[in-house]
């Protein structure tokens, strides 16, 4: 075959090309697939974290009274615990619960508590407050919830009281007052739950207590009252609670619970004007 000058000019041309270019032609490697996002997991149960919200609902509270009051170096303390104390790792329980916190709104209003004017104080309290309410809306509650809920809360506050009353004096006068902001959430709890045969006398017993042992929320120095009567409290609703969870379909109804609920309400009601025992 006679050689053509021109075919292997082409050739030596293709061969150069693909040499020189031999980056580009080179297979890819595959692409790494993306990663999936990993959804957040809730280490608090539903209870803990509404609990959680109600504690940041009673510093905060107790912070805007005493403002109001013009007692704004207590006020200033109160409102900074929720960041301080209990605000941390919350973001992860609101991603797992699909929806978000509120951080921008406590910074907005404890800077707002740093300076006087109570009109600014007021506004930012209130946004507060309304997006502390979205968080809590992100989980389903059941009336034996709200109980669970109801019952810590008065726990916790049972406990600061022992350390903000010790033999009849003031000992600390913020665990006094811690005590009256997670009582009045507790209340707020109790007073918004149905149905309301079974949670008006825990309202009762509440609203009963406050005026008792709070007889002002800047405290005297001596009061004779001890942080039994709230344990008492919270115990009592702990009953009502297990009324609730061992007959389901209360949850849904409430006839039943109303009956049980009045006959323990009934056997704790006091004798002759006198406190339970439950109480003392």
């Amino acid at each position: 075959m006679p050689n053509n000058p021109m075919r292997w000019s082409i050739a030596a041309i293709l061969l150069i090309g693909l040499w020189s270019c031999g980056e580009a032609v080179a297979p890819s490697e595959p692409e790494a697939p993306p990663e999936q996002a990993v959804e957040a997991q809730a280490a608090l149960t539903d209870t803990e974290y509404l609990v959680r919200l109600g504690l940041m609902r009673g510093h905060l509270l107790v912070g805007h009274e005493l403002y109001g009051q013009g007692a704004l170096d207590a006020a200033r303390s109160h409102s900074k615990h929720p960041t301080d104390e209990l605000y941390a790792g919350m973001d992860n329980e609101f991603a797992a619960r699909h929806t978000t916190g509120f951080g921008n709104e406590l910074t907005a209003h404890a800077l707002a508590s740093e300076g006087e004017d109570g009109a600014a104080v007021s506004a930012a309290y209130a946004t507060l407050a309304a997006a502390i309410a979205r968080t809590e809306a992100a989980v389903q509650t059941s009336p034996s919830m709200i109980v669970d809920v109801t019952a810590a809360l008065l726990r916790e506050a049972a406990a600061e009281y022992a350390i903000g009353i010790v033999d009849g004096r003031l000992s600390n006068a913020h665990e006094y007052q811690d005590a009256y902001g997670f009582t009045q959430v507790a209340l707020s709890w109790a007073k918004g739950a149905t149905p309301h045969e079974v949670f008006d006398p825990i309202v009762e017993r509440i609203e009963g207590l406050s005026e008792m042992m709070w007889p002002d929320l800047v405290p005297p120095e001596e009061l004779g009252q001890k942080a039994a009567r709230i344990y008492g409290a919270a115990a009592e609703v702990e009953i009502l609670g297990l009324v609730l969870t061992s007959l389901p379909a209360l949850n849904e109804r409430g006839d039943a619970a109303t009956v049980r609920a009045l006959e323990i309400r009934r056997s704790h009601e006091p004798i002759e004007g006198k406190a339970p025992t439950t109480f003392q």
